[in-house]
């Protein structure tokens, strides 16, 4: 057997080897791939908002006929997984161990309709029959039976009619960035809006449709140490924030949220090449559990605060203490000059936390969310420690 590669001809461009499968089945894949993914987004987003920590204990009739709960089935399956852990990527959360079958079948289940009929436009029957057709030509894929180019459009036909709002539904808990009037009388907002520290502040984000709240933490990472090298390197040494660990200290505020996830902005060089490098920590969750859980929310932040206070303060008077929460990590900056002008550099990576296997399925790792087509154009979903597409491009 001899085995042909893709040959990379330029930026974007591959040389296909004749012998490979005709495009359509590179196609309906990616189209199967991002469907299954985003019904599992979906999924658990609706069933942690409705049933809160018990989630993962909604009863699911595997697709070999075992009854038993989502945490259930999928530790038997990742069980599994494990014996052949050298293969692949490990991915933790329950919901990442069932199939498009499942999936469907905790939807359409007569417990579970009530809370996702909203987001289908049609009969529950003709959903149902839509899903269960891409899920046919799914089962040809998987088992590497043939399938005619005309499948392709069938499945893009029949995702646009049934997973229409359900993307529009993903594109608000993702995209919540219209800062909250200051005018809001709701408690939660009068009480959130007065916490902050020093090195953390507060800031409030509605969805579109104003279900959705973005709670975000800002960290201004402090320097405890820089090295400058011929005035265009720069190594610092700096705190952080260990995003998932709150999520493992502050059960409650874990217990209400729908996910968190975290980004780095873009940071710029200052004066004596001080940086203003920061981490944002966003906390998603709807508006009605905020309503009714303020009380609870706000104690836990509070205190989470607090914390991140006492650590950042303690690993500042001693360099080699490392916090729950805080800790120390090195990155640089490099000047790069380009004709009359240059710009910096900054290699930050360290201060991410990458989603690992003791991971809560709450948090989501970096947040990559500014897109109009969840479905079709995310780079990167929840839960993988990798992306499984380039980032589109917004121009």
């Amino acid at each position: 057997m001899e085995w042909e590669k893709a040959t990379k001809k330029e930026d974007k461009i591959f040389e296909i080897p004749e012998t490979w499968l005709l495009p359509h089945y590179y196609e309906v894949l990616t189209i199967l791939f991002r469907i299954e993914n985003a019904l599992r987004v979906f999924v658990f987003s609706v069933l942690k908002s409705t049933f809160k920590e018990n989630w993962s204990t909604q009863p699911i009739v595997s697709d070999d006929s075992e009854s038993g709960t989502i945490e259930k089935i999928a530790k038997k399956r990742i069980s599994q997984s494990k014996d052949f852990g050298y293969l692949g990527y490990f991915v933790s959360c329950p919901i990442m161990y069932l199939t498009t079958g499942e999936l469907i079948r905790l939807i359409m289940s007569d417990n579970n309709w009530k809370h996702f009929c909203k987001y289908f436009l049609g009969k529950k029957a003709i959903m149902e029959n839509k899903l269960d057709e891409i899920i046919n030509i799914r089962n040809s894929i998987a088992h590497f039976r043939p399938i005619r180019q005309g499948d392709v459009e069938f499945i893009k036909q029949n995702s646009v009619h049934v997973l229409g709002a359900v993307e529009a539904y993903l594109l608000q808990i993702t995209n919540c960035r219209n800062v909250v009037p200051t005018n809001t009388s709701n408690v939660w907002y009068q009480e959130l809006t007065t916490i902050g520290t020093e090195n953390v502040s507060l800031s409030l984000f509605f969805s579109d449709n104003e279900e959705w709240v973005r709670i975000e933490l800002k960290y201004k990472c402090p320097i405890i140490n820089k090295e400058v090298y011929d005035q265009r390197i720069v190594l610092y040494r700096l705190l952080t924030i260990i995003s998932s660990a709150i999520l493992s200290k502050y059960t409650e505020l874990k217990n209400q949220i729908i996910y968190m996830s975290e980004e780095i902005p873009y940071a710029q060089m200052k004066q004596d090449f001080i940086s203003d490098l920061s981490k944002n920590i966003n906390m998603v969750i709807d508006k009605k559990t905020l309503d009714e859980k303020h009380e609870v929310i706000c104690s836990q932040i509070k205190d989470l605060l607090s914390l991140i206070s006492e650590e950042t303060d303690l690993i500042k008077k001693d360099n080699l203490a490392k916090g729950t929460i805080v800790k120390a990590v090195n990155t640089h900056a490099s000047y790069k000059k380009s004709q009359e002008t240059g710009t910096w550099n900054f290699y930050n990576s360290e201060l991410s936390c990458s989603v690992e296997e003791n991971s809560p399925p709450e948090f989501w790792g970096k947040a990559d969310f500014q897109i109009s087509n969840y479905i079709s154009d995310t780079h990167k979903f929840p839960w993988m420690p990798v992306p499984i597409s380039e980032i589109k491009s917004p121009w």
